[in-house]
Order: C-alpha cells, then structure tokens, then sequence
C-alpha cells in the first residue's frame, strides 16, 4: 500500500492518539452510569480518527475507498452511544433501554452496510473519486439521499444529547453544572465543521475538518473527567432519588395543574384510585376523591373509596413553580389515617366511657361502701368495705389524673417564662398539707429561668413527689435538687430522690421499652405521666436505684442562669 504522508493527517491523528488515552482514564469508571456507553462513544471517535487520518495517506482509490467503512462506522455509531450516554448520565436510562433506540441502532447499523456494499448499489454516493488538497488523499462524491438521511439522524441524535445536557445544566443546579456544559459545548465544533463538509462549503469541500475538530470536542471532555469528576457526581443520582422519591414512594402522590387537572401520579396513588389503569390522567381531582379539595390549603381530608372499602387520607398541598417563579401546579400527597381516625374514636368513646360512665358508677360503689362500712358492727364486713373504698377511690383518683394529663397535653404547648424555683415550691406546697407526715426539702437556686410550659412541668413534677410520698413507708424523705444547669446546653437537670423501698425493675423496664404487655405492666399510670411529660417538653427522663429512687429529668429551655443560692 502507497502511503504519502502529509501535515493534514496530524489533526485526525491527535484526536486519535487522545482517544486511546482517555480510554485508558476511562477504564476503571466503566461501572458508574453511563460509564460503558462514554467509552464506547470514544471509541467510535478513535476508529473515525484513526482511520481518517490513515485515510488521508492512501492516493488508490481501490484502496481507499476501504478506509470508508470504519470511517461511517465511527460516524454513524459515535452520536447513538453518545445519546444513550447522556441519557444514562442524567438518570434516563429507561430510554436507552426502549425499543426506540434499537430502531435507531438498527437504521445505523443499516448504513455502515450500505457504504460496505456501495459500489454494487451507490445507495450512499456516486462518482467516488480521489481528490487531493494539499497533498492529502481526500476524496469528493455525489452525495445520495440515504447518505443524507444517514447524516440528518448524526444532527438529530447530537442535537438531542444537547438538549437533555442543557436541561440538566438548568434544573439539576450548581454542583453538576461544570461537566453539563462542558460536554454539551463539545459537539459544536465537530458539528460546525461536519455540516461545512456535507454541504460543499469553504475553498476545499473534499476536505473534511470533522476528525480535527473532534480534538477539540475530546479537550471539553478532558475538562469534564479531570477538573469536574464527571462520573463521581453525576446527575443519575439526583434525577432517579427525584423519581424514587415520589414514584417508588408508598404513599399515593397526584401532580395537578392550576385548574386541578391531573397530570401524573405514582405507582401507588395508581393502585389506590384506579388499579385498572391509569389513575385520573387527564380528569379532575374531584373524580378521585369524595370531597372538594382545595389546592391552596396546606392540610385537608378525603375520603376515598379502594379495595371495598373507604379510606380516610389526609391530603397534604404545595404548590409546583417552574424556573421564573410563576405556579403551575401542585403536588398533592395523600396520607392514610384511616386507622389513626378509628383509633382516635375508640380512645374518645373509652374515654368518655372513663370519665362519666365509670366515674358515676364509681361513686355509687364507694357511696355504698361507706354506708356498709359505717353501718354494720360486723368487723370482718367493715373490713371488706373499707377494702371496697380503698380500691374504689384509687380508681376513682386514677381516673382525676388521667383526666389532669389530657387537660394539660390537649391542644398546642403554651410555653412562656417561669421561674423554676417558684414553680417547685408551688408543687410542693400542696404536698406538705396532704402529707403531714412526709419530708420535702428543696435545693433549687433562685433565678433559674425557663420558656416552657409549666403546667406539663408542674404535672411532671407532682407525679414524682406523690409517687415518693405514697411508697416512702411511714415517714417518706423527698429531696427535689437541680442538678445541672449549663446556659450553653440550655438545659436544666433536676434529681428528686427518696429513700423508700425503689421503684421495682419491671415498672421501669416497661417505660423504657416504650409499652406494657401480659408479663410486663406497671402498677398505675403516674410514672408514664412522667414519661410522656418529659417527652412533650422535649426533655427526658432516667431512673437509678440506690438505697432508694433518684429520678432525673432533663428540663430545655434555659434563658436564664441561677444565681448562687439556695431555696
């Protein structure tokens, strides 16, 4: 084979040399998204290169017409893997997958055999003739329709990786920007130099500029890779955690216009509102749901008819703005409370149930059993009635403190400033009548402040004491002390000890596993007051036996410091 070198070769050639070794770079990120589909696009670009630039040396056209083959190969191949690239990059891999781009794949795979066999058919080109410029071996033809329509899907499949990178650059933000860009700005050059080759323009249109610009497009790529790690933060991940958030959610999501017209919905809102095929595309939200929903409320309920039966959702609104700002719809998610609303009215018929129709009966019973008691000479039937009595006013004064709790955690928190000191002595005060016999001192400074709600604080806190008092023997010793006060952690700790008998293991093992069962179960409900208490503050609570109970709660809320005495 005669081989006459010539300069115009060295930019094919560059270009090819700079192929091989971006694929070496390459290699080892072939597993992240998109990772093979790159490399395949550069080696399209090496064997286009490569085999131009050798092109540009053969002067027989018996020969040199070979060369056309891996030439179209690479031409025809190097925009189909790129698109499916970008498509995987940006996390639209379902596409690269669709029988769209096999029809692509298989009208390319087409033309490379049509320019193998043209000389038996010149479906591609005729007039096939070697016409050298400056000494290279470039060669001029009638461009035929296919080659034509070979090129148009070149433009359209480039074109259109343009697109979905320029979309990725304005929606997908600031920190995959940079590479975006860069590979989307490296087709224009090999796109401005191929479309002056297809159309004959310039002073030499046998000559064609394409593989030497692709050097340039190769330059936006290496800035990509190696300034901006194209493939270790790629918007794959930010595109398909978007989908996954709404789509693979379990909860039903409905996207609807600003005159409430559905335009998507998840696999689950599918499944809840029409398993048979897709949910309400196209019609209004009313055709959906039992109720009137109105897109600019915040929180709302529905009603919703699925499985047999209604459900109840709650239906959560906010509102979709493209890039000026400007609403163009809503994204409404769709909550199932249908067993919270059942358990909610259970617990207020219970409820209800506790508070008036046990509470009457309870009284009768402990009416009754002082009337037994005080009226018989019997000692073992005035032993059985004050047994009665007991038991019936416990329940009855379990039943107050039930009450007392749901007064005081009904409705919203009602936070303002207290001084701790003054909010002990009142607690404690009420417990000196009631417990002549008991002993409470206090080591609370004076001037510790705190932004809370003192009537939780004040429940908290009178649970604790009684609790001491009523389990402390004959004569029960209750010590309520601040422990801590860091203004930094804006947190005070107080520790109320007593020197009864301690709270058994099983009443605390309950409350730190969070319930109570048939072999574990506490003995009343003022230690879970505590709990739950401390939970709404947002503090805690913890338990410690030592010759008695030393409970410690952490209070939030500091906004002032004590001062250095004590109460």
């Amino acid at each position: 084979m005669d081989l006459s070198p010539t300069w115009l070769a060295l930019g094919p050639l560059a270009a090819f040399a700079m192929s091989l070794y971006f694929l070496r770079h390459l290699w080892p990120y072939r597993a992240e998204p998109g990772g093979w589909l790159f490399i395949a696009t550069i080696v399209c670009e090496a064997i286009w290169t490569g085999a131009y630039g050798v092109a540009l040396t053969v002067h027989d056209p018996s020969l040199r017409w070979l060369f056309e083959i891996p030439i179209w190969f690479g031409k025809s191949f190097i925009t189909v893997f790129f698109l499916a690239f970008v498509l995987e990059y940006t996390g639209r891999g379902e596409l690269v997958r669709s029988k769209w781009m096999g029809l692509v794949a298989a009208m390319q795979t087409a033309s490379v055999l049509l320019v193998a066999t043209n000389p038996l058919h010149h479906l591609a080109w005729s007039n096939y003739h070697v016409e050298p410029v400056f000494g290279a071996a470039t060669v001029a033809y009638t461009h035929q329709p296919w080659l034509f329509a070979t090129m148009l899907t070149f433009y359209f499949l480039g074109g259109g990786a343009m697109v979905v990178l320029v979309d990725a650059f304005v929606s997908y933000g600031e920190l995959y920007r940079g590479q975006t860009i860069a590979v989307a700005l490296s087709l224009v050059a090999p796109f401005a130099a191929n479309l002056a080759w297809l159309f004959e323009m310039g002073p030499a249109p046998a000559l064609d500029l394409t593989t030497s610009a692709l050097a340039i497009h190769l330059g936006f790529d290496f800035y990509a890779f190696f300034r901006r790690n194209m493939f270790e933060q790629t918007p794959a991940a930010r595109r398909i955690g978007e989908r996954a958030a709404i789509h693979d959610l379990g909860t039903p999501v409905v996207i609807a216009d600003r005159e409430g017209r559905v335009i998507d919905v998840n696999e689950e809102a599918e499944r809840v509102f029409d398993p048979d095929a897709t949910a309400g595309v196209g019609d209004t939200l009313d055709s959906l749901v039992d109720a009137q929903l109105d897109l600019s409320a915040d929180e709302q309920s529905a009603t919703v008819r699925t499985d047999g039966e209604r459900r109840e959702y709650s239906v959560t609104s906010s509102p979709v703005s493209d890039s000026t700002g400007t609403r163009v719809g809503y994204t409404l998610v769709f909550q199932d409370v249908t067993a919270d609303r059942r358990r909610e009215q259970r617990l207020e018929v219970l409820n209800r149930v506790l508070r008036h129709n046990l509470r009457n009966d309870l009284s009768k019973i402990n009416g009754y059993a002082e009337l037994i008691r005080d009226g018989t000479d019997d000692p073992a039937i005035e032993g059985h009635a004050e047994t009665v009595l007991t038991n019936g006013r416990g329940l009855a004064e379990l039943g107050d403190k039930a009450r007392e709790f749901e007064r005081a955690m009904d409705g919203e928190r009602h936070r303002k400033r207290v001084e701790l000191s003054a909010l002990v002595t009142d607690v404690t005060d009420g417990f000196r009548t009631e417990y002549p016999d008991g002993r409470i001192e206090t080591d609370v400074p004076v001037g510790l402040e705190l932004e809370t709600d003192p009537a939780i604080v004040r429940l908290l806190l009178s649970n604790l004491v009684e609790n001491a008092l009523e389990h402390g023997g004959d004569d029960p010793r209750v010590e309520i002390a601040l422990a801590d006060a860091e203004a930094d952690s804006r947190s005070a700790t107080l520790e109320v000890r007593d020197d009864g008998p301690g709270i058994p293991d099983h009443e605390v093992a309950v409350l730190t596993e969070g319930g109570e069962n048939d072999l574990e179960h506490g003995s009343g409900l003022g230690l879970w007051v505590v709990e739950w208490s401390a939970s709404a503050l947002g503090g805690d609570v913890s338990f410690e036996r030592d010759g008695g109970t030393a409970v410690t709660v952490r209070l939030p809320g500091v906004v002032t410091r004590p001062t250095p005495s004590a109460s």
